[in-house]
């Protein structure tokens, strides 16, 4: 007997923000990103993509289970790729509106591209 593995129709991930507000706000206005929701949960969607922002208590309350939300800022697994047409423009308008950069935009040769790199607040 076989299974059949089915596949969902969205595959999105969840941030879980330890502070809701300056997450959101990050992405909604300083990266441009439209947002659909207000806390403790919001969505932020572009043609291609989508990913989701829940305020970690408001997470571990509906879950059921504690959310492990402590630890070293900054400290993950997950990386976001946010394509944009000008990634040296971008850097600019960011870096004027105090966005910290770990990098500046530069060719990536293993990667094949030229990217720069950030940390959201959480």
């Amino acid at each position: 007997m076989t299974e059949e593995l089915t596949t969902g129709q969205l595959f999105a991930p969840v941030l879980l923000a330890r502070d809701f507000q300056s997450t959101l706000g990050y992405y909604e206005t300083l990266l441009n990103l439209p947002a659909d929701g207000k806390a403790p949960y919001a969505k932020l969607v572009t043609e291609h993509s989508r990913i989701s922002i829940a305020d970690a208590k408001w997470w571990a309350q509906v879950s059921g289970f504690e959310v492990p939300v402590h630890g070293e800022v900054g400290r993950s697994n997950i990386v976001l790729v946010i394509q944009v047409t000008d990634v040296e423009q971008e850097f600019e308008r960011l870096a004027a509106r105090g966005v910290r950069f770990l990098s500046p935009p530069a060719f990536r040769s293993k990667m094949g591209l030229k990217n720069a790199i950030l940390r959201d607040p959480d």
